[in-house]
Protein backbone atom coordinates (compact mmCIF):
# COMPACT_ATOMS: atom_id res chain seq x y z
CA UNK A 1 0.00 0.00 0.00
CA UNK A 2 1.41 3.30 -1.11
CA UNK A 3 0.61 7.06 -0.72
CA UNK A 4 1.39 10.11 -2.85
CA UNK A 5 5.01 11.37 -1.16
CA UNK A 6 4.42 13.94 1.52
CA UNK A 7 0.76 13.09 1.69
CA UNK A 8 0.45 14.00 6.40
CA UNK A 9 -1.63 11.96 8.93
CA UNK A 10 -4.73 14.45 8.72
CA UNK A 11 -6.84 14.61 12.14
CA UNK A 12 -10.22 16.05 12.92
CA UNK A 13 -10.11 17.97 15.68
CA UNK A 14 -12.82 20.42 17.95
CA UNK A 15 -11.60 20.99 21.13
CA UNK A 16 -13.25 18.45 22.75
CA UNK A 17 -11.21 15.97 24.95
CA UNK A 18 -11.77 12.85 22.93
CA UNK A 19 -10.48 15.22 19.70
CA UNK A 20 -7.46 15.58 21.89
CA UNK A 21 -6.86 11.92 22.67
CA UNK A 22 -7.04 11.29 18.99
CA UNK A 23 -4.96 13.98 18.24
CA UNK A 24 -2.29 12.62 20.45
CA UNK A 25 -2.95 8.84 18.40
CA UNK A 26 -2.33 10.50 15.49
CA UNK A 27 0.76 12.55 16.48
CA UNK A 28 1.99 9.22 17.50
CA UNK A 29 1.27 7.11 14.38
CA UNK A 30 2.88 10.54 12.35
CA UNK A 31 6.08 10.11 14.22
CA UNK A 32 6.00 6.25 13.25
CA UNK A 33 5.50 6.61 9.77
CA UNK A 34 7.83 9.32 9.40
CA UNK A 35 5.15 11.88 8.14
CA UNK A 36 3.55 15.36 8.74
CA UNK A 37 0.56 15.71 10.71
CA UNK A 38 -2.31 18.11 9.76
CA UNK A 39 -4.74 19.25 11.76
CA UNK A 40 -8.04 20.44 10.42
CA UNK A 41 -10.89 21.96 12.45
CA UNK A 42 -14.22 22.37 9.94
CA UNK A 43 -16.45 26.04 10.81
CA UNK A 44 -19.69 24.93 10.41
CA UNK A 45 -21.35 28.22 11.33
CA UNK A 46 -21.82 29.72 7.79
CA UNK A 47 -23.31 26.48 6.75
CA UNK A 48 -25.79 26.55 9.68
CA UNK A 49 -26.38 30.42 9.86
CA UNK A 50 -26.99 30.32 5.84
CA UNK A 51 -29.63 27.57 6.36
CA UNK A 52 -31.42 30.19 8.79
CA UNK A 53 -30.98 32.82 7.39
CA UNK A 54 -33.04 35.51 7.58
CA UNK A 55 -34.08 34.31 11.15
CA UNK A 56 -30.49 34.21 12.56
CA UNK A 57 -29.28 37.29 10.90
CA UNK A 58 -26.35 37.21 8.68
CA UNK A 59 -22.96 35.45 9.99
CA UNK A 60 -19.73 35.93 8.19
CA UNK A 61 -18.15 32.99 10.19
CA UNK A 62 -14.90 34.99 12.00
CA UNK A 63 -16.74 34.26 15.19
CA UNK A 64 -15.76 30.28 14.16
CA UNK A 65 -13.13 30.79 12.83
CA UNK A 66 -11.69 32.35 15.86
CA UNK A 67 -12.54 29.96 18.06
CA UNK A 68 -11.20 27.29 15.42
CA UNK A 69 -7.89 28.97 15.50
CA UNK A 70 -7.56 29.11 19.36
CA UNK A 71 -8.66 25.19 19.27
CA UNK A 72 -6.16 24.39 16.68
CA UNK A 73 -3.45 26.02 18.82
CA UNK A 74 -4.11 24.19 21.84
CA UNK A 75 -3.99 20.52 19.58
CA UNK A 76 -1.17 21.56 17.95
CA UNK A 77 1.06 21.86 21.06
CA UNK A 78 -0.74 18.29 22.65
CA UNK A 79 0.78 16.94 19.34
CA UNK A 80 3.71 18.66 19.95
CA UNK A 81 3.95 17.34 23.74
CA UNK A 82 3.53 13.22 22.42
CA UNK A 83 5.65 13.43 19.18
CA UNK A 84 7.97 16.82 19.24
CA UNK A 85 9.68 15.59 15.84
CA UNK A 86 6.71 15.55 13.63
CA UNK A 87 5.99 18.63 11.88
CA UNK A 88 2.35 20.13 12.58
CA UNK A 89 0.28 21.98 10.39
CA UNK A 90 -2.84 23.82 11.03
CA UNK A 91 -6.22 24.33 9.12
CA UNK A 92 -9.77 25.82 9.61
CA UNK A 93 -12.15 25.34 7.24
CA UNK A 94 -15.64 26.41 6.43
CA UNK A 95 -17.92 23.66 5.21
CA UNK A 96 -19.42 20.36 6.58
CA UNK A 97 -17.99 17.86 8.37
CA UNK A 98 -17.86 15.27 5.82
CA UNK A 99 -17.12 17.07 3.01
CA UNK A 100 -14.21 18.88 3.99
CA UNK A 101 -12.93 15.58 5.06
CA UNK A 102 -13.36 13.81 2.12
CA UNK A 103 -11.42 16.54 0.80
CA UNK A 104 -9.09 16.33 2.92
CA UNK A 105 -8.41 12.58 2.90
CA UNK A 106 -8.00 12.75 -1.03
CA UNK A 107 -4.50 13.98 -0.04
CA UNK A 108 -3.82 11.98 3.23
CA UNK A 109 -1.65 8.98 3.95
CA UNK A 110 -4.58 8.60 7.03
CA UNK A 111 -7.55 10.32 8.48
CA UNK A 112 -8.23 10.43 11.93
CA UNK A 113 -11.42 10.96 14.43
CA UNK A 114 -12.12 10.71 17.55
CA UNK A 115 -15.25 7.99 18.46
CA UNK A 116 -16.73 10.93 20.59
CA UNK A 117 -16.69 14.72 20.17
CA UNK A 118 -18.58 18.15 19.74
CA UNK A 119 -18.53 20.67 17.43
CA UNK A 120 -18.32 20.11 14.07
CA UNK A 121 -17.45 15.89 14.65
CA UNK A 122 -20.49 15.58 17.03
CA UNK A 123 -22.28 11.97 17.34
CA UNK A 124 -19.61 11.70 14.29
CA UNK A 125 -20.58 7.85 14.51
CA UNK A 126 -24.18 7.71 14.60
CA UNK A 127 -25.01 8.99 11.03
CA UNK A 128 -24.40 10.04 7.63
CA UNK A 129 -21.53 11.82 8.42
CA UNK A 130 -19.51 8.80 9.52
CA UNK A 131 -21.33 6.82 6.90
CA UNK A 132 -19.42 9.14 4.20
CA UNK A 133 -16.40 9.61 5.59
CA UNK A 134 -16.09 5.24 6.62
CA UNK A 135 -16.98 4.40 2.83
CA UNK A 136 -15.56 6.86 0.65
CA UNK A 137 -12.71 8.57 2.23
CA UNK A 138 -10.09 7.89 -0.63
CA UNK A 139 -7.45 6.90 2.26
CA UNK A 140 -7.97 4.16 5.38
CA UNK A 141 -9.93 6.21 8.22
CA UNK A 142 -8.60 5.64 12.36
CA UNK A 143 -11.68 5.92 14.60
CA UNK A 144 -9.70 6.19 17.92
CA UNK A 145 -11.53 5.80 21.44
CA UNK A 146 -12.08 7.90 24.03
CA UNK A 147 -9.10 6.51 26.39
CA UNK A 148 -6.79 4.80 23.93
CA UNK A 149 -4.06 3.24 25.75
CA UNK A 150 -0.25 2.20 24.81
CA UNK A 151 -0.04 -0.54 23.10
CA UNK A 152 -0.35 -3.94 25.46
CA UNK A 153 3.06 -5.06 24.71
CA UNK A 154 1.78 -8.87 25.51
CA UNK A 155 -1.84 -8.69 23.88
CA UNK A 156 -2.91 -9.61 21.00
CA UNK A 157 -0.99 -6.75 18.45
CA UNK A 158 -3.16 -5.88 15.12
CA UNK A 159 -6.30 -7.38 14.69
CA UNK A 160 -7.76 -8.17 11.53
CA UNK A 161 -11.16 -8.91 10.17
CA UNK A 162 -11.20 -11.43 7.15
CA UNK A 163 -14.40 -11.70 4.67
CA UNK A 164 -12.65 -13.12 1.42
CA UNK A 165 -13.97 -10.18 -0.20
CA UNK A 166 -12.12 -7.32 -2.56
CA UNK A 167 -12.01 -5.06 -0.21
CA UNK A 168 -10.57 -7.34 2.33
CA UNK A 169 -7.43 -7.56 0.61
CA UNK A 170 -6.35 -3.70 0.82
CA UNK A 171 -7.27 -4.48 5.09
CA UNK A 172 -4.65 -7.44 5.04
CA UNK A 173 -2.02 -5.61 3.14
CA UNK A 174 -2.86 -2.44 5.64
CA UNK A 175 -2.82 -4.68 8.46
CA UNK A 176 0.67 -6.79 7.80
CA UNK A 177 1.97 -3.92 7.33
CA UNK A 178 1.12 -2.30 10.58
CA UNK A 179 1.93 -5.23 12.48
CA UNK A 180 5.57 -5.03 10.46
CA UNK A 181 6.03 -1.54 11.33
CA UNK A 182 4.95 -1.57 15.22
CA UNK A 183 7.42 -4.94 15.72
CA UNK A 184 3.76 -7.00 17.02
CA UNK A 185 2.15 -9.68 16.16
CA UNK A 186 -1.13 -10.28 14.00
CA UNK A 187 -4.22 -11.81 14.60
CA UNK A 188 -6.54 -12.25 11.55
CA UNK A 189 -10.28 -13.82 12.96
CA UNK A 190 -12.99 -14.78 10.43
CA UNK A 191 -16.41 -15.12 12.14
CA UNK A 192 -19.05 -17.53 10.74
CA UNK A 193 -22.95 -16.98 11.34
CA UNK A 194 -26.06 -18.66 10.61
CA UNK A 195 -29.06 -16.35 11.50
CA UNK A 196 -30.62 -19.83 13.01
CA UNK A 197 -27.42 -19.83 15.66
CA UNK A 198 -29.35 -16.87 17.82
CA UNK A 199 -29.31 -18.29 21.37
CA UNK A 200 -33.35 -16.66 21.09
CA UNK A 201 -34.20 -19.30 18.23
CA UNK A 202 -32.16 -22.37 19.18
CA UNK A 203 -29.19 -23.35 21.20
CA UNK A 204 -25.86 -22.54 19.99
CA UNK A 205 -24.25 -26.22 19.05
CA UNK A 206 -20.62 -26.31 17.91
CA UNK A 207 -19.72 -25.86 14.78
CA UNK A 208 -19.38 -29.56 12.52
CA UNK A 209 -15.36 -30.12 12.27
CA UNK A 210 -15.95 -29.91 8.43
CA UNK A 211 -17.47 -26.15 8.47
CA UNK A 212 -14.45 -25.71 10.38
CA UNK A 213 -11.65 -26.66 8.10
CA UNK A 214 -13.74 -25.24 4.93
CA UNK A 215 -13.41 -21.61 7.15
CA UNK A 216 -9.89 -22.14 7.99
CA UNK A 217 -9.29 -22.79 3.98
CA UNK A 218 -10.73 -19.56 3.04
CA UNK A 219 -9.28 -17.93 5.63
CA UNK A 220 -5.87 -19.39 4.49
CA UNK A 221 -6.80 -18.68 0.89
CA UNK A 222 -7.45 -14.80 2.05
CA UNK A 223 -3.76 -14.62 3.38
CA UNK A 224 -2.12 -16.40 1.15
CA UNK A 225 1.21 -14.62 -0.22
CA UNK A 226 1.28 -12.27 2.82
CA UNK A 227 3.24 -14.25 5.15
CA UNK A 228 6.16 -14.40 2.89
CA UNK A 229 6.06 -11.08 2.03
CA UNK A 230 6.14 -9.96 5.75
CA UNK A 231 8.20 -12.68 7.28
CA UNK A 232 8.73 -10.54 10.59
CA UNK A 233 5.24 -11.04 11.35
CA UNK A 234 4.00 -13.72 13.35
CA UNK A 235 0.63 -14.92 12.22
CA UNK A 236 -2.32 -15.81 14.27
CA UNK A 237 -5.61 -17.59 12.69
CA UNK A 238 -8.75 -17.55 14.52
CA UNK A 239 -12.34 -19.19 13.42
CA UNK A 240 -15.20 -17.68 15.70
CA UNK A 241 -18.63 -19.29 15.46
CA UNK A 242 -20.46 -15.53 16.49
CA UNK A 243 -21.81 -12.87 15.44
CA UNK A 244 -18.96 -10.69 13.29
CA UNK A 245 -18.90 -7.94 15.85
CA UNK A 246 -18.54 -9.91 18.85
CA UNK A 247 -15.93 -11.83 17.49
CA UNK A 248 -13.80 -9.01 16.42
CA UNK A 249 -14.54 -7.15 20.03
CA UNK A 250 -13.44 -10.42 22.03
CA UNK A 251 -9.97 -10.51 19.78
CA UNK A 252 -9.17 -7.17 20.30
CA UNK A 253 -9.81 -6.55 23.67
CA UNK A 254 -5.91 -6.10 24.66
CA UNK A 255 -5.20 -5.39 20.83
CA UNK A 256 -3.28 -2.35 19.91
CA UNK A 257 -5.69 -1.60 16.38
CA UNK A 258 -8.20 -3.45 15.08
CA UNK A 259 -8.34 -3.04 10.85
CA UNK A 260 -11.23 -4.24 8.86
CA UNK A 261 -12.53 -3.44 4.84
CA UNK A 262 -14.96 -0.46 4.46
CA UNK A 263 -17.45 -3.10 3.03
CA UNK A 264 -17.58 -7.24 3.17
CA UNK A 265 -19.10 -10.31 2.58
CA UNK A 266 -20.40 -13.02 4.32
CA UNK A 267 -19.55 -13.20 8.10
CA UNK A 268 -18.37 -9.39 8.17
CA UNK A 269 -21.04 -7.99 5.57
CA UNK A 270 -22.07 -4.48 4.90
CA UNK A 271 -19.54 -3.82 7.79
CA UNK A 272 -20.08 -0.17 7.68
CA UNK A 273 -23.80 0.52 6.63
CA UNK A 274 -25.27 -1.64 10.16
CA UNK A 275 -25.09 -2.62 13.22
CA UNK A 276 -21.75 -4.39 12.76
CA UNK A 277 -19.67 -1.52 12.23
CA UNK A 278 -21.76 0.73 14.12
CA UNK A 279 -21.06 -2.11 17.15
CA UNK A 280 -17.20 -2.06 16.60
CA UNK A 281 -16.61 0.91 15.83
CA UNK A 282 -18.55 2.16 19.48
CA UNK A 283 -17.07 -0.80 21.06
CA UNK A 284 -13.86 -1.59 20.76
CA UNK A 285 -10.95 -0.39 23.34
CA UNK A 286 -8.47 0.36 20.90
CA UNK A 287 -8.81 2.27 17.65
CA UNK A 288 -10.57 0.99 14.92
CA UNK A 289 -8.92 1.25 10.90
CA UNK A 290 -11.22 1.19 8.03
CA UNK A 291 -9.55 0.46 4.90
CA UNK A 292 -11.23 0.87 1.27
CA UNK A 293 -9.75 -1.48 -1.71
CA UNK A 294 -9.21 1.67 -3.60
CA UNK A 295 -7.28 3.59 -0.94
CA UNK A 296 -4.32 4.38 -2.28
Amino acid sequence: MTYAAGAPVTVGVDGSPASLNAVAWAASEAGRRGRSLRLVYVNVWPVYSAAMWPAWGPQDGRDGEAAGRQIVADAARHAAATAPEVEVVTDVVDGGPAGVLLGRAEHSALLVVGRRGGGGFAQLLVGSVATQVAIYAACPVAIVPEAAGPPAGDGTGVVLGVDGSDQCQAAIEYAFTEASRRGSRLTAVRSWYWPTDDPAIVEPAPLPAHHVLEQQRLLSEALAGWAEKYPDVEVRTVIAHHRPARALLDAAEKADLLVVGARGSGGFGALLLGSVGETVARHAHCPVVIVRASAH
